[in-house]
């Protein structure tokens, strides 16, 4: 038979291993909670931010732009300041030494687009994405759209990094046919 002091300290034995089990699992969930907030700041929660960027345009410059990165043939590597500087040829089609630049970026302020030169008389309207507003600008300004990062691949390199966009004005982009083809690629430094 058990006695009422022994169903006591019973009880009082599995009150304290559930405190003692709760206050475990609350300090796992706390330091995982720190632990997150850590990452966040440490990394940028999970996310690279992409080097600034900086196009210089030939004047009056309409079409697509290709840009393949880690070429050895390719353009030397140029910074002005912290900012990678492309100088695209005329062909619209810019091999380069550096290293593809990925992340997130804040259009606005780190990637800018020029015709010329980078006198801020010279500065292109950009129409990256859909939180971009084309509602004030005149249908002939001459805009960047459908700046994109991705892959294409060759027989002889395997998988090349490559930026592209187009140049062009906002009554024009759908009447032109922008087609890449075989011999704008081999005339790239033209």
């Amino acid at each position: 038979m058990v006695r009422i002091n022994e169903v006591t300290l019973i009880v009082e034995i599995n009150m304290k291993m559930r405190n003692l089990i709760l206050r475990i699992i609350f300090t796992m969930i706390f330091l995982y909670g720190l632990y997150l907030v850590w990452a966040v700041f440490a990394f940028g929660g999970g996310r690279k931010k992409m080097a600034s960027e900086t196009h210089i345009l030939p004047k009056g410059f309409i079409g697509q732009v290709h840009i393949y990165f880690n070429q050895s043939n390719g353009k030397e590597i140029e910074y002005n300041g912290k900012s990678r500087i492309y100088r695209i040829p005329k062909s619209g089609i810019l091999k380069t030494k550096f290293i593809s630049n990925s992340g997130w970026i804040d259009s606005k302020e780190y990637l800018n687009f020029f015709y010329g030169n980078t006198d801020s008389t010279n500065l292109l309207h950009k129409y990256i994405s859909s939180r971009d507003s084309i509602e004030n600008i005149d249908s002939n300004t001459i805009i960047v759209f459908e700046y994109g990062i991705g892959t294409v691949w060759d027989k002889l390199e395997g998988d090349i990094n490559v930026t592209t966009y187009i140049v062009d004005s906002l009554k024009n982009i759908n009447k032109r046919h922008y087609k890449f083809t075989k011999e704008m690629f081999e005339n790239w430094n033209k």
